[in-house]
């Protein structure tokens, strides 16, 4: 049986329209209540970003709740800061969810659902499914306002402890108008800071700003003279930084310089995940200095499960999710940039900057179709899919896969050489025209 309604990360839409109206929020609210009473929890702990669409539906959540669960209100935070508290809570007592309102990077029309276990990860795919069966069922359940009990948000800011920067320190960080807004300075402090993306802003999230726009980030370092800059997104679950010179520089060079930092300090991580989307230069870096490393599907969630199972406490995602277990349960946009900061002031000053892996040469072209098809099912993709793996063997990667939250079909190519990323790209893109309707 497959989910309807949960993508890769939890339910998202157009906030206010179906599958996200309120009366469907106060269903989700009830569903999600029973399969979590099913489960023995107990407590939950919500969290929203700033979207205008947000409170209300936080709001129209915990009416469908009702008396089922207790809930513990966190008000706007970042994603993270509603996972570390549900870890923490449960250890200490009775079991405890999460559930954060929000879109991450999306634009400001757009809402979601993400859920946590007791553990402060994603739900699994059994409790999504267990929960879509539940709103299906009860189309209109009764609702009871019940009092919820408030939670600060200072325990989790004090967990990450900040970092004061010497005053040579010339940073510019993004918080895209979102959760980290009001945090992030809380964090951050000393040195010569500018922020861009502040205050929090419902109607400007993501707007321009933040982790995926990162060209206002790049002109105000280069217009500054600034040596770093940090762009979170909307709901701080990840970041990425842009260099003394404008340039990105994505979560595969962060958990690299990340792995040189705890080498250098003696303490050698076991190994690094990461996903199918991870450049191929990273794992030869890595390899270089005795660390293994191991791909997953695209998703902290994943992430996650092979971080369990290998008891490796490092990952990251191109994209800047960035999860370091020791710090939290989930990937954290705060905790990924205090522990880049870290790293960098503990190299000398002449070798602050030259610490990056050379990239394989990689592409993604991204195709909009008026409708999904199974990749499998696409015969022209994948016979050029197997005639790029016979000419070129392992010196060509490739990743098709659809979006789990849009029908767009990604195609992705890294190479050793950048000519055979733009022959291989054209010849599955052209293949993917002969078996798809695009719009």
């Amino acid at each position: 049986m497959s989910l309807r309604y949960f993508g890769t990360d939890g339910i998202r839409g157009i906030a206010l329209q179906s599958p996200l109206t309120l009366a469907e929020v106060t269903r989700w609210g009830a569903a999600w209540a029973q399969v979590a009473r099913e489960a023995d929890v107990r407590r939950l702990v919500v969290g929203w970003d700033p979207r205008s669409s947000s409170e209300p539906m936080a709001e129209a959540f915990i009416l469908g709740v009702g008396s089922a669960l207790e809930v513990l209100v966190l008000g706007m935070a970042p994603t993270p800061a509603v996972a570390w508290n549900v870890a923490q809570l449960s250890s200490v007592g009775a079991k405890t969810w999460g559930l954060v309102i929000s879109a991450s990077h999306n634009p400001p029309k757009d809402n979601g659902l993400k859920g946590f276990n007791e553990a402060g990860e994603k739900l699994e795919e059994d409790q999504e499914l267990a929960i879509e069966a539940a709103f299906e069922a009860h189309p209109a359940p009764l609702t009871l306002a019940v009092p919820s009990s408030r939670l600060e948000l200072g325990p989790y800011l004090a967990h990450l402890g900040g970092l004061d920067l010497p005053e040579d320190f010339h940073i510019v960080i993004d918080c895209a108008h979102g959760a980290t807004a009001e945090a992030a300075p809380q964090l951050y402090r000393g040195g010569d800071i500018h922020w861009i993306g502040v205050p929090a802003d419902g109607p400007c999230i993501n707007v321009g700003v933040g982790s995926t726009h990162l060209d206002a980030l790049a002109a105000t370092v280069l217009a500054r003279g600034a040596q770093l800059g940090i762009a979170f997104d909307g709901d701080g679950d990840r970041c990425l930084l842009v260099d003394g010179a404008g340039q990105e520089v994505d979560g595969d060079q962060m958990v690299w310089l990340l792995a040189q930092d705890r080498v250098a300090c003696g303490d050698n991580p076991p190994g690094v995940v990461g996903t199918l989307m991870t450049n191929g230069g990273l794992p030869q870096a890595l390899g270089g200095l005795g660390i293994p490393f191991v791909r997953t599907a695209v998703g902290d969630k994943f992430l996650l499960r092979e971080m369990a199972k290998l008891g490796w406490d490092l990952a990251a995602e191109a994209s800047g999710h960035l999860i370091q277990k020791r710090v939290g349960p989930s990937g954290d946009g705060l905790a990924a940039a205090l522990a880049v900061l870290r790293a960098l002031l503990h190299r000398p000053a002449e070798h602050r900057w030259a610490w990056t892996f050379t990239s394989w040469p990689q592409r993604l072209v991204n195709l909009k179709a008026r409708e999904r098809k199974v990749v499998e099912n696409c015969a022209c993709l994948v016979a050029a899919m197997a005639a790029i793996d016979q000419r070129w063997g392992e010196g060509v990667r490739q990743v098709v896969r659809w979006s789990g939250t849009e029908p767009k079909l990604r195609l992705m190519v890294e190479a050793r050489e950048a000519s055979w990323v733009d022959q291989a790209l054209a010849e599955l893109e052209a293949a993917a025209r002969l078996d798809l309707v695009l719009s």
